[in-house]
């Protein structure tokens, strides 16, 4: 059977937004037969004491004895596996480090404006695919902004802006969605720190300090 990915694009507030849905018909069937026995009718042999052996009764109770054991011993091995998955499960957590949210790492939404006085919009360019999303830089005040690249994702993320505010609900979106949490809190930072560092070299090393940190939002406890 064959597979079909018809794609749409929908517009939303000058962003092109990509639906992707995808469906299969493939349907698999599977005919389990029993074992079967044509057997004619002949004359019954003698056990020696001139009656005939119950072959019936003697299958039928093998079977069931096979069944009795198959069924414990598949209990045996459910039991094993639950304990093991039960064990692996406690382990979880233990040694994981705790992440700061997208709050305690200073993201912000930066809004429709690009000055504070709201008389220059922003002029979006997507400058990368990354992360299920995409990545904007303003051409202006070269801010950054990361969206999701689903339409579901697109509609969770609107519900939580006005649910919660701009700021704390692109927070809260962000907090399921680490590796986008960390490009945004990498970019904020090195732009803050541009401002803050005159020294270009010492600017260079501190970036490249915190692009190659892999534990960007890890909290020191």
């Amino acid at each position: 059977m064959g597979k079909e990915f018809p794609l749409a694009r929908k517009e939303e507030e000058g962003q092109s937004v990509l639906l992707a849905i995808s469906s299969s018909g493939e349907h698999f069937t599977a005919l389990c037969n029993g074992d079967q026995r044509a057997q004619e009718s002949t004359p019954t042999e003698g056990n020696g004491r001139g009656e005939a052996e119950d072959t019936e009764t003697k299958s039928q109770g093998s079977c069931k004895a096979e069944r009795a054991n198959a069924s414990s011993s598949k209990e045996d091995r459910r039991g094993r596996g639950n304990k093991d998955r039960k064990s692996d499960r406690g382990d979880e957590g233990k040694d994981k480090p705790i992440r700061r949210s997208a709050s305690e790492l200073g993201i912000t939404f930066p809004g429709n404006y690009c000055d504070e006085l709201e008389t220059v919009p922003h002029y979006w360019i997507e400058v990368e695919k990354v992360h299920k999303g995409s990545l904007f830089q303003c051409k202006l005040c070269h801010r950054h902004l990361w969206t999701p690249g689903y339409w579901a994702d697109v509609e969770r993320l609107a519900v939580l802006m006005r649910q919660h505010g701009n700021i704390e609900g692109y927070c809260l979106f962000l907090n399921r969605r680490r590796a986008a949490k960390m490009l945004m809190a990498k970019l904020q930072d090195l732009r803050r720190l541009e401002k803050e560092v005159v020294d270009k070299r010492e600017f260079a090393k501190l970036a490249d300090e915190i692009l190659s940190d892999k534990e960007y939002d890890r909290k020191e406890e």
